[in-house]
């Protein structure tokens, strides 16, 4: 049978600090006594006049709410999340919301019926206006991961999507490519206007013409059509080079254009922001920028419970840089 000293022990405290926060008696850090009840609940430990759906119950939550579980990019933001949360006696639900507004509405309802202590989110994009604001009329403290929403002004984590996308287009500019596409995703969702804003700002830099007809949009999940590809592939003079927003739309080009028998880099170089971890791309030959997307769950979650213990009242813009690492998707042009 599990001991007081036993959940001391696996909260690392003493055993006084766990005899005040059972008591209520004495003044405990909220932190502390979310790791003591989450110690109890892990050792089995209740005490009298405890139930074990009281322990439960008093053990804080965190939601996070991203857009797509199965890519990678988000995997790595989940774990972040829970190393930092676990230690300090959160536990962690994952919503996932397919970049469906609706779906982020009723995972938002949710966390408001079940009293989340915090949310951590990447956005479905500007029309997650309506939805944030639920939080904010219920006082439930949340941060922006990857991306931003225009007119939020709240605690935010993401990369320099900018920079990061000027500098692969210009790798492609280097090698010699001056019709270059780019595929981003939805419109509505800032991140993606800021891939192509990196994208023109490559372009100007080098004084490489600018053609919208070169530009396109798709969604940036598993199951995407690439007929962006045959879209750039039939205009008058296609581009040799392209630019896209992840592993799944590199994926779906390099099948399609397989299809319409060229293959890469000989006919058509790619570059854009692939794996989040250099482990996972080992075989990779993507040229692709590695965002920390482990940083991106740790430091939004301290962000996070910062908010929730009330230590800062002004919001925060951390951005974070990416390495881009060169490999067997681009070369130049043939001639």
């Amino acid at each position: 049978m599990a001991t007081m000293a036993d959940v001391a022990r696996r909260a690392g405290v003493s055993v006084m600090t766990v005899s005040r926060i059972i008591s209520g008696n004495g003044a405990v850090k909220e932190s502390t006594r979310k790791k003591v009840l989450r110690a109890m609940e892990e050792v089995n430990y209740v005490p009298k006049g405890y139930t074990k759906q009281v322990i439960q119950h008093e053990i804080s939550t965190l939601v996070l709410i991203i857009p797509d579980i199965t890519n990678p990019f988000f995997t790595f933001i989940a774990r972040g999340m829970e190393d930092v949360a676990k230690k300090q006696g959160y536990r962690v639900f994952l919503a996932n919301t397919d970049e469906n507004l609706n779906k982020e509405q009723q995972y938002i309802q949710m966390c408001i019926e079940f009293h989340a202590d915090g949310v951590l989110i990447a956005p479905v994009g500007d029309e997650s206006r309506a939805n944030l604001a639920l939080l904010d009329k219920e006082g439930i403290p949340y941060v922006l991961i990857d991306r931003e929403v225009e007119g939020v002004q709240v605690d935010v984590v993401k990369s320099d999507i900018v920079g990061t996308s000027k500098a692969l287009v210009e790798h492609l500019i280097e090698l010699g490519h001056r019709r270059i596409g780019v595929v981003t995703g939805a419109p509505n969702n800032r991140t993606s206007r800021e891939r192509v804003e990196g994208y023109f700002q490559a372009l100007a830099a080098h004084g490489v013409a600018r053609s919208d007809e070169l530009v396109k949009y798709s969604v940036m999940t598993r199951d995407i059509e690439p007929t962006f590809i045959d879209e750039l592939l039939q205009l008058a003079e296609p581009p040799t080079a392209l630019f896209v927003a992840n592993m799944f739309q590199y994926a779906h080009s390099v099948n399609r254009l397989k299809e319409f028998g060229l293959c890469v880099p000989d006919d058509m170089s790619i570059v854009g922001f692939g794996n989040s971890d250099y482990l996972a791309a080992i075989d990779s030959s993507f040229t692709s920028a590695i965002q920390p997307t482990y940083s991106f769950g740790s430091l939004g979650t301290q962000m996070l419970l910062e908010r929730i213990e009330g230590l800062r009242e002004m919001p925060r813009r951390i951005v974070l840089e990416g390495d881009i690492v060169i490999r067997r998707s681009t070369a130049p042009p043939r001639n």
